[in-house]
């Protein structure tokens, strides 16, 4: 949480919050560390500090904001109310998507209890009131409690907006979903530290450089709320955000725009980074989301990878040209894919693509048989997302499936992507489910990701290697990637109104038997990662100079001890001492020794997992006599070996992308 806190009479408390969603078991999903941070949270941040500095409300009105992301964040209501008494405060659910509105709403109806003034915001309830004739009930429910419900995009209307809630004269309704504002000149969204430290990767910041986009994907609801028509933010104003965040420690960005290579000033934005990358020595990295066409736009894929770019996100959404044309994807031609790959992998730049299973003509045999197949062996793109298609409110495909008498779930929970939430016409809701599931497993097989990192460039391979780490874990969560941190958090009284709250004694129980089953797959993960890196490792010049880095003496590493500042270093010099005893005559041969030791510590990582396998039976089995104790030792020194060299890479590339030089 971020916080600015003053308790004056004549202060205004502004509390943003991004509620998450419940699981199927009614548990909000929260985690230790996050992986994506809100940009709606840092641009209304921005916009309420824009507002306070200008004095909008008055020159003797305090206004203090609060940051609550649910997803890392365990949010307490009554908590929350008693730390600003003597305060107006007013509770902002922003960024609300459709699976995240149950919550939302629980969440609202609880600090209305409590006193507090509440709004709500987001792609649901500015989509689904712009697609339909009337107010959706579910919204409506909420207006009738005295929750403020805000339609649309608020940079031009949020002074006014605030200076109505410190007046207590809130409106039920604000809709700006017919006047789009201009980002131009808009403060640009900033990303509070002690926010950040919440996420794993703590370096990376968010913004949007553009909202909107010009295609007609009948699935989309960016359309319908942010428009067709382009709007950007100013380079200028972009570059110098840049400056001042990674004076804060910012390296990497995701830039959340929908769709960034149709910003007409992209050239502009990515001129000024290469300038800051090349001439002042900021070495920021970015990932992006572009469109299939993004290849073949005259300097795009050149001046992206000069400006940092090191990953894509691709909405290629399907194989089949019938699912194409249905969806009003007529920009994507399927026998152009191979070539858009090709054209991010020469420079460099890792492919993501999005893939949705669903569509009408989708069968288990066509996208299994089929489309998978051909997405891994002959597309080959560095990571896929697979996504089940959903029927969002605020698409085409709702409004047009409510006229039609379509059935859709009522549970707007699982309007996530991730689970059916309408009948399929050729599979059943299990078969549909086991396709996705299994699409999942098949692409992030060993093999493929085996495949994938021994093609990969040394700019891109412990990119790649991480978010392997990443998306895994999501398998072991039982949840997608995109909402998934790094361990699972629960709390007992935190369950989904209808369910049931367990007891203490039953919820410990509970979550011991789930934390030690998360800790064995973690481990099964360290090995599989492991195993993964000793069968791809890049056999690089730049690898055998690397390592001649780390060959420290015993004096730097107890110079370093001395001084308490330099404690984190000391831990990886270390395990690099240790790693490469023995080895500096090695290390002197360049590649061909690096070769050798490759092939070294692989044929100990068969033998060892063989050793080990072998032990734990025979002592299972109370056969001690049959265990070689000196064998045992000289296999745990190996073992040691092996582990350090792995985790100093890790480490070590962790160090790099933390400055900016990963990339």
């Amino acid at each position: 949480m971020s916080t600015s806190t003053h308790t004056a009479v004549n202060a205004l408390r502004i509390i943003l919050i991004k509620p998450s969603k419940y699981d199927d078991e009614g548990y909000v999903i929260r985690h230790w560390k996050g992986t994506l941070p809100s940009n709606t949270l840092a641009a209304l941040q921005s916009l309420t500090d824009s507002v306070r500095e200008s004095g909008a409300l008055g020159p003797h009105v305090e206004i203090a904001t609060e940051l609550w992301d649910d997803t890392v964040h365990r949010i307490r209501p009554e908590k929350i109310m008693r730390r600003g008494a003597g305060a107006k405060t007013v509770v902002c659910l922003c960024g609300v998507q459709s699976n995240q509105f149950p919550r939302a709403s629980d969440l609202a109806k609880t600090f209305r209890a409590l006193g507090a003034d509440v709004m709500i915001g987001g792609f649901h309830v500015s989509g689904a009131i712009a697609m339909s004739d009337a107010t959706p009930p579910e919204i409506q429910e909420l207006i009738d409690l005295g929750v403020t419900v805000v339609v649309g995009e608020i940079e031009d209307s949020w002074a006014d907006i605030l200076r109505d809630a410190h007046a207590g004269t809130l409106q039920p309704i604000y809709s700006f979903i017919e006047s789009k504002p201009d980002l131009t000149d808009q403060p640009i969204p900033m990303m509070p530290r002690s926010y950040r430290r919440r996420f794993t990767f703590k370096h990376m910041a968010t913004v949007d450089t553009s909202r909107g986009c010009p295609f007609t994907c009948s699935f989309c609801t960016v359309i319908n709320v942010q428009g067709r028509k382009m709007r950007c933010r100013s380079p200028e104003r972009i570059a110098q955000s840049i400056r001042d965040n990674w004076a804060q420690g910012v390296t990497h960005y995701f830039f959340v725009d929908d769709n960034l290579a149709r910003n007409k000033r992209w050239e502009e934005l990515f001129d000024r980074m290469i300038e800051m990358r090349e001439r002042e020595g900021i070495k920021l990295t970015f990932m992006m989301q572009v469109d299939t066409q993004s290849h073949r736009i005259p300097r795009f894929i050149e001046k992206a990878r000069r400006a940092g770019c090191t990953q894509v996100f691709i909405g290629v959404e399907s194989l089949n040209p019938e699912s194409l044309r249905d969806a009003g994807k007529g920009q994507n031609h399927t026998d152009q894919y191979a070539e858009l790959i090709q054209a991010w992998r020469e420079a460099e730049v890792a492919t993501h693509t999005a893939y949705i299973i669903g569509f009408d003509h989708d069968t288990r045999e066509s996208v299994l048989d089929h489309d998978l197949e051909k997405l891994i062996h002959e597309l080959e793109p560095d990571q896929a997302s697979f996504f089940m298609l959903t029927p969002l409110p605020g698409s085409e495909d709702h409004a047009r499936w409510r006229r039609e008498g379509r059935p859709m779930a009522a549970d707007l929970n699982i309007y996530d992507s991730f689970h059916a939430s309408m009948p399929h016409p050729r599979m059943s809701e299990e078969e549909w489910t086991e396709t996705y599931q299994e699409s999942w497993q098949r692409f992030y097989s060993f093999e493929n990701m085996k495949a994938i990192l021994q093609r990969s460039s040394d700019r891109n391979y412990w990119n790649v290697m991480k978010n392997f780490i990443w998306y895994r874990n999501a398998m072991i969560e039982g949840e997608h990637a995109m909402i998934t941190g790094f361990f699972r958090r629960k709390s007992r009284l935190d369950r989904r109104p209808g369910f049931p709250i367990q007891g203490r004694w039953a919820f410990f129980k509970r979550r011991v038997c789930e934390i030690s089953h998360l800790l064995k797959e973690w481990l099964k993960l360290y090995w599989e990662m492991q195993e993964l890196w000793l069968a791809t490792w890049p056999q690089r010049d730049q690898r055998v100079q690397m390592a001649k880095r780390y060959v420290v003496s015993w004096r730097d590493i107890l110079r370093n001890f001395k001084n308490p500042l330099r404690w984190p270093r000391v831990p990886t010099q270390i395990s690099m001492r240790f790693a490469l005893l023995g080895r500096k005559r090695l290390l002197g041969r360049g590649q061909e020794a690096m070769a050798l030791m490759r092939r070294r510590a692989r044929i100990s990582r068969r033998m060892l997992n063989l050793y080990w396998r072998q032990t734990l039976k025979r002592f299972g089995r109370l056969q001690w006599h049959r265990i070689d104790v000196g064998k045992t030792i000289l296999n745990g020194w190996r073992e040691i070996k092996v582990n350090l060299w792995f985790m100093a890479h890790m480490a070590h590339s962790s160090r790099l992308s933390a400055v900016g030089r990963l990339g």
